[in-house]
This record gives C-alpha cells, sequence and structure tokens, in this order.
C-alpha cells in the first residue's frame, strides 16, 4: 500500500462523523471539496488509535492533522489522474480484497454493523477498496517497489560501517521455558523437549524475514512460555554474557549464528529451554547481515515515499490544490 493508505480505510467512515458546523471547505483539489469536519475526524480517529485511550498531545494532534490533510490531498490528485488515464481494475481483484478485509471480523454480523457506525454501505466500502487498488496501479507504473537488497548491496554497507561495530561476548535473543516439576520423570521431560522441538520447527518453517521470525517467536514465548515475564516480554532477552546464564546454556548456544534456534535443554536442572539467537556482537558480518537488511530496506522504503511526495507534487502542478485556511495548511503542504 502506499502513501494515501494510511487514512484510506478511515475515509469512508469518517462521512458521517463531520463536526457540527465543520462542513465547510479548507481544501480544494482539482475543484473537489475537502471539508474541516472530515479532516478533524480522521485526526480524532488516528488519534484514538495511536493513543490506546490516552490523551495526546496538542503538538501530536497538529502533527496528525498536517499528516490527514497531506494524505487526503493525496488521494485526490491521484483520483484525478486516475480519471484521466481511465485505469480500470479486476472486479475479482477487488472481490477477494473485500474478503480478506472482512474476515478481520468475527462473522458478517460484526462487519455490517461497523458500516452502520459510519453510516456506510458495503456497496460504499467495495468502492473504496477498488479506490485503493486503482491508486496503488498508478503509483505502481511511476514509482515501483523497491527490489531487495542484494548481497553486494549489503557487504558494500559492512565495509562502510563495520568500525561502528561495538564488539563483545555479549548475544541476544528469545527463550522459551517450561518448567520441571520436582520429581518429574525422564519421559516427561522428553515430552518437554518434544513440544519445544515442534515450536521451534513450527519457526524454521516460516519462509520470512529475521525481523518477522523475531515477531512471530517472541508471540509464540509470550503464549507458551513458563518464564513468569514472558507474558509481558515475549521472552526476549537483550545484550547478555551467554555463561551468565549458566554452564548448560553457555553449551546450547555457543555455536549458534543469528536466526538460529537452540535444540531444547536442561537449564538449571529445573527448566527445559529452546533459545532463538538475535544478536552476536562478534564482528562478523554475517552476525549483522539481517541488520544491514533491514537498515538498507528502511533507506529504500524513505526513497519510495520522498518518491511519491515528488510525484502527488508534480500532479498539483495540473490540478490546482488550494487551501483555504492556515490552521487546515501544512508547513510542507503539497502543490505549495
Amino acid at each position: 500500500m502506499k502513501i494515501i493508505s494510511l487514512v484510506f480505510l478511515l475515509a469512508f467512515s469518517a462521512s458521517a462523523q463531520l463536526l457540527s458546523g465543520g462542513n465547510f471547505d479548507v481544501i480544494k483539489v482539482n475543484n473537489v471539496g475537502i471539508s474541516q469536519g472530515k479532516v478533524d475526524s480522521l485526526v480524532r480517529q488516528l488519534a484514538i488509535a495511536q493513543g490506546q485511550g490516552q490523551n495526546v498531545p496538542p503538538e501530536a494532534m497538529t502533527q496528525l492533522r498536517w499528516l490527514v490533510v497531506n494524505q487526503l490531498v493525496g488521494q485526490e490528485l491521484v483520483k484525478a489522474e486516475i480519471a484521466k488515464q481511465g485505469l480500470k481494475v479486476n472486479e475479482k481483484r477487488v472481490d477477494s480484497l473485500v474478503a480478506t478485509l472482512k474476515k478481520q471480523f468475527p462473522n458478517d454480523a460484526a462487519f455490517r454493523q461497523e458500516l452502520q457506525k459510519s453510516g456506510s454501505t458495503e456497496a460504499d466500502f467495495k468502492k473504496h477498496v477498488e479506490n485503493q487498488l486503482l491508486a496503488d496501479m498508478l503509483l505502481e507504473k511511476v514509482i515501483p517497489d523497491p527490489k531487495d537488497p542484494t548481497d553486494k548491496q549489503k557487504k558494500d554497507y559492512w565495509e562502510k560501517h563495520k568500525h561502528e561495530a561495538i564488539i563483545s561476548d555479549t548475544i541476544g535473543g528469545i527463550r522459551i521455558i517450561l518448567n520441571i516439576a520436582k520429581g518429574e520423570n525422564a519421559q516427561a521431560i522428553q515430552n518437554k523437549k518434544d513440544l519445544l522441538k515442534g515450536y521451534a520447527a513450527q519457526a524454521r518453517m516460516a519462509k520470512a524475514s529475521l525481523v518477522v521470525l523475531m515477531e512471530q517467536f517472541a508471540l509464540t514465548a509470550a503464549r507458551v512460555s513458563e518464564d513468569p515475564n514472558a507474558k509481558r516480554d515475549g521472552g526476549i532477552m537483550k545484550k547478555f554474557l551467554p555463561n551468565s546464564q549458566g554452564k548448560e546454556f553457555e553449551n546450547a548456544v555457543k555455536n549458534l549464528k543469528v536466526g538460529e534456534i537452540s535444540e531444547p535443554f536442561v537449564q538449571d536442572g529445573n527448566k527445559v529451554a529452546i533459545f532463538m539467537m538475535t544478536e552476536k556482537n562478534d564482528g562478523k558480518y554475517e552476525s549483522y547481515d539481517h541488520e544491514i537488511d533491514y537498515i538498507l530496506r528502511l533507506e529504500a522504503e524513505r526513497n519510495r515515499q520522498l518518491s511519491t511526495v515528488n510525484y502527488l507534487n508534480q500532479l498539483a502542478q495540473t490540478y490546482k490544490v488550494q487551501y483555504l485556511n492556515k490552521d487546515y495548511t501544512p508547513p510542507e503542504a503539497i502543490g505549495k
């Protein structure tokens, strides 16, 4: 999803929630008005989502307003260009995405109830999904998604930045443990090892980046680990010396590379554990490969976002953008 995606699915639900007296236009894009009420409603929804029940400070609310304004202006510019180019999207693709989004709700009744809250219909929702797919189609034509970093790019980055690596014997990772009850027999302990082997096998089978694997493994730890802190921290262990966890732990993880998971082992005589190595500060390229990959992907995404903003500014030269209220004019407004 491109730059306009952030408020896309909120946009249809804001239409029925306009502030009283705020329906006058504060922006016009290609003679299409954007009202104060629509902007304010989206800002409130984003603030609720980001604040998670906490009050959002005024400065943050202002930044959200700038974000929403630029997103809405971008939407209208893209819509105008889509109409000019006569782009169409396959209806089966629209229906497929609608079905996928509906699955996020427990059932159809819950989905329809959410639509009713906003005064929208399923047809409205489908139209907004179609608009999003058309927007992605247009932006993909002019700003293709970045390619995966190559081995050469990663090694070049390492050669340039390896002097910044702090070399030590510390590691980091994620641990899942199952407690051994007093008097538990060898078969019961083996059963726990087999269970942990299953969790490790599931993680190894996943074809995903290390960042995603770490998130999934931490979620598993939060769900099944009997470490009393795991539900809070997902079993994550940050920079520590392996020998600080005892000889059994040190031996179990000493040959692991970043991204690998140990075989189950008994630790301290009272628990069975597995450990995913996520950090190894040994100064070797392979230990930082995943981190370099992540950094290069972030840089590529930032460059794509900048290219998207530049493209929207180009569209603003064709489709007139008018800011009618200084309080709804971002410092870096599109088309200014």
